[in-house]
Formats: C-alpha cells, structure tokens, sequence
C-alpha cells in the first residue's frame, strides 16, 4: 500500500473513532434542549399558573370574609369593600415584588388597579388586548362562563405604562359584591428563569465537548503512531472493506424501503388489512396476517398484559395514539411496535373497525435507556458534589465530624417511617448532608471553643442557617434544599431561628430534620461539654412533642431508636 493510500486510510480510521463521541455529544445537546428544556419550560409554567390560581384564591377567601361581615352587620358594603380594596391595593409579589392584583365588575370597568388608578370606572383601551376584543370583556366572559380561568393577552410591565409585554392572569368571580379579582404574571419571568437554567446546560455541554474532543484527538494520535496496530489494520482492511460494503448496502435498502406500516381491524380486532410493509417490519407476509388478531403477533411474555388493554382501547370506540406493544417476529426477534389508530364507523354510526399505522420503536426505548443511564450518571456526580460539600464543612468543625451523616441516617429513617415517597425522601437527604454548610463562614475558635459561648458568639454562631441559605438558593435542585436548610432550627410555637416560623409555614422536611438534628446533637459529644446521652435527647423531643417539634416525626424517632432500627454510632457515608 502506497504512502497517499496509507494516509487516506489513517484519515478515515481517525474518523471512525471520533464519530462516535461527536454524535454522543450531538444527541446529549439534542436531548438537553430538544426534549428536556421544552418540558421543563412547560412544567415551570404549568407550576406558575397553578401558583396564581392559589394566590387568587386566598385574596378571594379574604374579600369573602369582609363580605362576611358586611352580612353580619358589623359594616356597611361601603365600609367592607373599601376595606377590601385597600388590602389588595397593596398586596406585592414576585422576584421584584411589583406583580399584583386588579379588580373590576361585570361590566367590564376597572373597580380598582394599584399601578393606574387613572382606570377607574373605565375600561382598558383596546389596544392592550388583540384586535378585536376588549380586555375586560374577556374577563368578564370567562367568569361568567366559567366562574373563574385563565387568560393570555397583553399589558403594561409591573408599574411601567411604556412597555407593553405578554402576560397571562388568572380571574374569579366574586358574585356578592359583582366583582371579578385578578392577577398574573409575564411570560418573560418565565423565559429568564428558563434561560438561565439553558445557560448552565450549555456550560455542562461545551465542557463534555472539550473533554471527549481532547479524548478523540488521544485516540486518534495514538492510533496512527502504533506500528503493531497499524499493521493489523492494514491486514484486516480487504475484509473491513467487504463487511462495510455490506453494511452499507443493508443500511440503503432499509432507508429506500422504511415506511409505517399501515392496518384496518375489525371490532373484534382481527386484521381485515396489511400493507407489505409488515414484511420489513415483522417478516409476515401481508396474507398471513388478514384474519389474525394482535395478540397473535404480541410476544407470549407479554400477550396477558397487552390483551386487555388492547381490548379496552377498541372497545372504547375512540382514537387511541403511541398503544406500544412487543411483537415476535418471524424469525425470532421481539421488536417493539407503536400503533396509533382511529375508529371507523359506517353511516349508521356502528363501528366497522379501526384504521391505524405502526411502527418499530425499539431504537426509541433503547435511546430512552441510555438518557436514563446519563440522567443516573448525572445523579451520582450530584451525590459526590454533595458529600465533598459537607466535608468541607465538617473540616471547619472537626468535634462534630459525622453528625451530618449520622443526621441524614436519621432523617430519612424517620421520613420512611412516615411513608413519605422515596422521591421525597431524597431531597431531604441532600438537605440533612448539607443541612450545617453554614458553618464553613464561622470562626473557628466558635466552633471549637471548649467552654460555653456568649450570647454575642451564639448570635453568631446561630447565623449558619442563613448563610446556608445563601450557599444553596442558587443551586437548582429538584426539591427546596436551601429552603429546609434555612428551616432546621424552627420551631412549630415560633420560637426558633432564624424567622420565627411557626407550623403551618415549616416545611415538612425541615420538621424531620429538626428532630433528628436535636436527637444526634445532644447525644453526641461537643467541645463544651460531653455528650448528654442518647435518654436525655429523647427526653427533649417527648417533651418537646407537639410544642417544639413535629409530633409525627417524634413518634417515628422515638419507635425507630426503641426497636434498634437505626444506629447512630457510626459516622462514614
């Protein structure tokens, strides 16, 4: 083999490797904002808009009280729905707290609007609403319509009458007094908090880019100067070449001749039509599949599940779309196979059959695997991230080495004893790994200093929750981390720290996480003092039971600690 040919076929080999970790990467982006994005663009605004139907909600429940006492008699309707309208006037939130709420009655005439007063008793000009329709009108329309619901249209930014923006809102009827209450929110808010979230992404994806490009490059050098390699290749060429050849050809035939496969069922299910497609797809010839019944063609692992289903779709009389079932193929092969079919009826409405198409989906599911595998790998890298994080603080606070390992233990025992979902039960061992960050910005002679603190130390010291909050509210995990981090030392009669909260405003995970976190720290030993005993940490929380802390989560301690299910003595992840 001459020179030229040498490096025309050390070229394609530097290809062959590097294609595959190219493509990696291009499905990895493809999947990032093809598929994950568009969906999480679409729960964040499912979530907002469920958010603003509950905000409405409590502003009604509020005018509903003054309506109240209007009909008890303490004041006049005057009196009550000046008072009402002075509440919701001022009532601001939102990232910059200027998103608020509007009133107006059915006669589509603004009653009150905290940003244009100007608006009062007059309609919104039309020009802030597509053409044709009167903002208010539409309101009005869909209360009356449907006592409450959403609507898309235009209107003024916040406070500036300027900038006119897309915006949904949510409206309902209060029927006593005539009104109509509203609120809503940009759809820009929504695109900013999508676009940061894409900006990370990118980040992630140019970096894996740079790594498997650096790997390929490694390759490929390597490759090209392993004489030993080299020449088993050359050896090997002729007999690539011919399998190549051969692969290409398959691959041509496949792509000239795929298309769906196209079928008509009659009620009971049996095939009354196959295109030949069917051979392609599952080697039958098109006659041998007429008079047969899907289930026939469903491998026989899953024919008891398929059957019923199947037949419920049928029996439905209604489109049906993506019915995947597993079908055996002639030679042997389970394939994966999506229908999608629509009923056919005759003139006197009675159902003939069904009409439908199908395809083969097994790339589909086995693509699906593996972005579950690099979802998984994803997850793990998080865990490490996590733990190094904690480490990190423990490293600042060496006395309490493995209490917030030992805490975690405890907390998710507790959160299973509760029966809460393991879903759940993940982000509160993230929270509890995590739940002293704070620490890591105190002095270190705080920490370890042997003798009690002051009340000016203990001030101090007390600080770690919000400075743990700080740590962690840009980080976007899945559940409300940095919020039960911020929580762990509240208490449910509000006299925690650092807000005072009280019950109803305690996030069930952060009431876990207190109980464990006073059970490991009292029974553990600390620089002031030695450790006071694991009765004496359960005596706090049984009188603390209901008061202080969560009486559910106390029970659930108290009943793990007293059968042995839990052990605190060790202290490694």
């Amino acid at each position: 083999m001459d020179k030229r040919k040498k490096t025309k076929f050390s070229h394609a080999i530097s290809i062959r490797i590097a294609l595959p970790a190219l493509l990696t990467i291009v499905l990895f982006v493809t999947a990032t904002f093809v598929i994950i994005l568009p969906s999480l663009k679409e729960n964040l605004l499912t979530k907002k808009r469920e958010m603003l139907r509950e905000l409405n909600t409590i502003v009604w429940t509020m005018v509903a009280s003054y309506e109240t006492m209007e009909r008890a008699g303490e004041m006049s309707r005057e009196q009550a729905q000046q008072a009402a309208l002075r509440v919701i006037r001022d009532i601001r939130y939102g990232p910059t707290d200027k998103d608020y709420f509007w009133v107006n009655d059915m006669n589509a005439l603004i009653v009150m609007h905290p940003y244009r007063p100007d608006l009062h008793g007059e309609a919104v000009p039309d020009f802030r609403y597509p053409k044709g329709k009167n903002l208010l009108e539409e309101f009005v329309k869909v209360v009356k319509a449907q006592g409450a619901g959403y609507v898309d249209y235009r209107f003024q930014w916040q406070d500036d009458p300027e900038k006119i923006v897309p915006k949904i809102s949510y409206v309902r009827g209060f029927q006593p007094w005539g009104w109509i209450i509203g609120t809503g929110l940009y759809i820009e808010d929504v695109n900013v908090e999508i676009g940061l979230i894409a900006k990370q992404l990118n980040a992630i994806a140019t970096v894996i880019l740079l790594l498997v490009s650096f790997l390929a490059f490694y390759m490929i050098r390597h490759t090209v100067l392993a004489d030993r390699v080299r020449r088993i290749i050359w050896e090997e060429r002729e007999r690539l070449l011919v399998a190549l050849e051969e692969s290409n050809e398959r691959f041509r035939s496949l792509v000239e001749t795929t298309s769906d496969w196209i079928w008509e069922i009659s009620p009971e299910g049996l095939f009354t039509y196959s295109s030949p497609k069917v051979r392609d797809l599952l080697g039958f010839e098109s006659e041998e599949i007429i008079g047969r019944h899907l289930i026939d063609l469903t491998a026989p692992d899953e024919s008891k599940r398929t059957r019923p289903i199947f037949q419920q779709l049928i029996g439905s009389k209604k489109p049906f779309r993506e019915f995947e079932n597993i079908c055996q193929a002639r030679d042997g092969r389970m394939v994966v196979i999506e229908n999608n079919g629509v009923p056919v009826f005759d003139d006197n409405g009675e159902l003939v059959g069904y009409r439908g198409i199908a395809r083969d989906i097994s790339e589909r599911k086995t693509a699906m695997e593996a972005l579950k595998k690099s979802r998984d790998e994803i997850h793990n890298s998080l865990e490490e991230t996590v733990k190094s994080l904690a480490s990190a603080a423990e490293k600042r606070d060496p006395y309490t080495a493995g209490h917030q390992m030992r805490v975690d233990k405890l907390a998710c025992a507790i959160a299973r004893e509760l029966g809460l979902p393991e879903n759940q039960i993940e982000g509160l061992h993230f929270a509890a790994v995590l739940h002293d960050i704070g620490k890591i910005a105190l002095p270190s002679e705080y920490l370890a200093k042997p003798a009690r603190l002051s009340v000016q130390e203990r001030a101090i010291i007390k600080c770690h929750t919000e400075v743990g909050y700080e740590i962690l509210k840009n980080i976007h995990f899945p559940w409300p981390v940095a919020d039960i981090v911020y929580q762990h030392h509240e208490h449910l009669d509000g006299s925690g720290y650092p807000r005072g909260l009280t019950d109803k405003d305690i996030l069930l995970e952060a009431k876990i996480l207190t109980v464990a976190d006073v059970v490991e720290a009292m029974s553990s030993h600390r620089p002031y003092r030695p450790s006071l005993g694991l009765e004496t940490a359960l005596d706090e929380i049984r009188s603390g039971r209901g008061i202080f802390y969560h009486a559910p989560s106390v029970d659930a301690c108290l009943h793990l600690i007293a059968e042995k299910k839990v052990d605190l003595t060790t202290s490694a992840w």
